[in-house]
C-alpha cells in the first residue's frame, strides 16, 4: 500500500535518518485531544521506524504503536509533540582536588527535549487510575532522555523539568507503559 500512494508521501526524518511517511489524522477521534494530537502513519517496509521513534516533518511526532500490515508496511499510531522541556538534576560541583565548589545546584542534563505534555484533569484521572494525587502534568518522551526516578538520584532531591519557564518535580518515570517511551508524572516544584 505504501508504494501505491506515492503522491501522499511526506518527506520526514526518523530519528535523524531520511524517510517518507503517509500521515493521516485518527478518524475515530471524538475529543479535541484525539482530533489534534493523534495521527496514523504508514512507513515503507524498509523503514527503520520503531516504537518510540521521533518522526520529524513540519511537526514532531512520537511513535506510540507499530504493527506490520499484510503488505509488510509499518503502520503506526503517532502523537504530535506539543512541548519543549529541559531536564535538570540537583548536583554538587567539585574542583580538581574533589573539594566542593559552592553549594549544590540544579544543573541541566538534557535540553531542548521534544515531548508530549498533557495537563491532568479529573477526566484523565478516571482514564488513568495510576496517577498520583499530586500529579499536574504527564509527559511522553523518548527513552534517550536522561531523566531519573526520585529513588535513582544521588541526592534526596528529585530531577525537575523546566517547561514554559516553570519548574516541575519528577515524581514517577514509567518505562513500561509505552514501549521505548517514558511516561513521566510531574507535580508542582516546591524548591
Amino acid at each position: 500500500m505504501f508504494y501505491e500512494f506515492s503522491h501522499r508521501h511526506t518527506p520526514c526524518l526518523v530519528d535523524g535518518s531520511e524517510d517518507a511517511v503517509i500521515l493521516s489524522r485518527e478518524t475515530k477521534a471524538t475529543t479535541v485531544m484525539g482530533k489534534e494530537y493523534v495521527y496514523n502513519g504508514v512507513f515503507s517496509p524498509e523503514s527503520l521506524v520503531y516504537r518510540g521513534s521521533l518522526v520529524q516533518t513540519e511537526d514532531n511526532f512520537l511513535v506510540l504503536t507499530l504493527r506490520k500490515t499484510v503488505d509488510r508496511d509499518n503502520y503506526c499510531s503517532l502523537i504530535k509533540t506539543n512541548a519543549l522541556i529541559e531536564v535538570q538534576r540537583y548536583q554538587q560541583s567539585y574542583d580538581s582536588n574533589d573539594n566542593p565548589i559552592s553549594g549544590p545546584e540544579f544543573v541541566s542534563v538534557s535540553a531542548d527535549v521534544v515531548c508530549f505534555a498533557q495537563y491532568v484533569t479529573a477526566e484523565l484521572r478516571q482514564q488513568e487510575p495510576g496517577l498520583l494525587p499530586s500529579t499536574v502534568f504527564v509527559l511522553q518522551m523518548q527513552t534517550t532522555v536522561d531523566v531519573k526516578r526520585p529513588e535513582e538520584t544521588s541526592t534526596s532531591i528529585p530531577d525537575r523539568i523546566v517547561m514554559g519557564e516553570k519548574t516541575y518535580r519528577v515524581d514517577v518515570v514509567d518505562r513500561v507503559k509505552y514501549p521505548n517511551l517514558l511516561h513521566v508524572q510531574l507535580s508542582e516544584d516546591r524548591i
